[in-house]
């Protein structure tokens, strides 16, 4: 952002005025330095048009308006266009003083606002200037998940993922928006300086539409950084809202839709205590037909080495499955836990579930000796209570355009 002391500066730096080519006296100029011309004799003395940014103005804040001081008369067009001569959308405030453009002006770019002012006698006066914002020599952008025009279970939080580490996080949660429909409370939720999710306090609705807007060019994250970044994209929440319910110790995983049961599955699971699997809700992010699996590179040295697992879907980053297993014995399968942390079953009942479920349909295993999953590994976002939640963000209404204030 521009700094406080320069801003200041820009505001007390003459815009630009003009004249309507008249022979009067030149009159004392305004604080802001303009001036005026004109003859009592001939009529009312001209418009005066004072701009900030002034003329020449650089490293000018992407997201700062444009302000228009009138004197001796009434305001009328007020046009801006980019270095190629083409325009830019904006629009005027009720009061006639601010110019804001529909999108942040980009980084390093330059522009010219032109206004046009008519007197007493109805005489035009036109005031140009020309401003370069920041360069924005550290630029930043977010990766977003869902993908746009994704449809996703009822477990899929927005995650963002930012290139660069955020110092000034309300300034970058203040440029985000969430629109959904139908309307529900959420909040967003910072992880660490990268990272940062938005979900409602329980699932989402199945049918839910939800748009994504980041409003973020120009917005100094802190550490000599700007985000470089507009954009807006939707994705869909499924109609089916289905859950997995693995119980460890009764090695089942029920599969649940629309509240409704329909399959038990016999499971193993992690064997206790060395590879005992994660509790929690853990959403699966992506599918594998097949798949190689190496102990090596989750930490567990030459434990094994598959090349050919089927049917596998994943709901950590850390590397915990639900798959298909050919290799164990058949009896294993709801009587024994006997995997490093997945969850597996035969090929057969993990083809049944492979086909049904998408990305952000929910996995919750309880009953086992380990701790619960961290938040932040996957998409486990719904480990953390609604107070945990919004202890890094700010809650929103239970509105269409949930918009986060500070």
């Amino acid at each position: 952002m521009v700094p406080a002391l320069l801003l200041g500066a820009l505001l007390l730096v003459s815009g630009c005025s003009s004249d309507d080519g008249g022979d009067g006296d030149k009159k004392p100029g305004g604080p802001n330095g303009t001036t005026t011309k004109g003859d009592p004799k001939k009529g009312a003395d001209p418009a005066s048009i004072t701009l900030t940014p002034a003329d020449g103005a650089n490293a000018i804040d992407p997201q700062a308006p444009i302000t228009i001081v009138v004197g001796g008369g009434k305001l009328g067009e007020v046009k801006v266009v980019n270095a190629q001569n083409e325009p830019v959308d904006g629009t005027l405030d009720a009061d006639g003083k601010t110019w804001k453009p529909k999108v942040a002006f980009t980084l390093g770019g330059k522009y010219t606002v032109s206004a046009t002012a008519t007197n007493a006698d109805n005489t035009p006066t036109t005031a140009r200037a020309t401003f370069n914002t920041l360069s924005g020599d550290k630029k930043v952008t977010a990766r977003f998940s869902p993908e746009d025009g994704a449809t996703v279970g009822v477990g899929f939080p927005v995650s963002l993922t930012f290139d660069y580490p955020v110092k000034n996080r309300a300034a970058v949660e203040k440029a985000l928006s969430v629109d959904v429909e139908p309307k529900v409370e959420g909040a967003w939720h910072w992880f660490d300086n990268t990272r940062v999710d938005y979900r409602p306090r329980d699932y989402w609705a199945p049918g839910t539409n939800v748009k994504v807007n980041l409003n973020l060019r120009g917005v100094d994250v802190g550490n000599g950084a700007i985000a470089n970044q507009f954009k807006s994209y939707s994705f869909k929440v499924a109609a089916t809202k289905r859950i997995a319910m693995v119980d460890v110790k009764a090695h089942t995983m029920k599969v649940y839709e629309n509240d409704q049961l329909v399959k038990t599955i016999p499971i193993t699971a992690g064997k206790s205590p060395k590879y005992s699997t994660w509790n929690g809700k853990m959403a699966i992010t992506e599918k594998f037909e097949k798949t190689r699996m190496n102990s090596q590179t989750v930490g567990l040295g030459s434990e094994y080495d598959i090349d050919d697992v089927p049917y596998a879907m994943r709901v950590t980053t850390s590397g915990t499955f639900v798959h298909g297993n050919y290799w164990a014995d058949p009896s294993v399968f709801g009587s024994e836990n006997t995997s490093h942390g997945c969850v597996s079953m035969t090929k057969e009942n993990a083809k049944w579930l492979y086909d049904r479920v998408i990305p952000g349909d929910m996995v919750e295993i309880s009953g086992s000796d380990e701790r619960t999953v961290d938040a932040d590994n996957g998409f486990a976002d719904w480990n953390l209570t609604w107070d945990k939640w919004t202890a890094t963000g700010t809650p929103t209404s239970p509105q269409g355009t949930t918009t986060p204030t500070h």
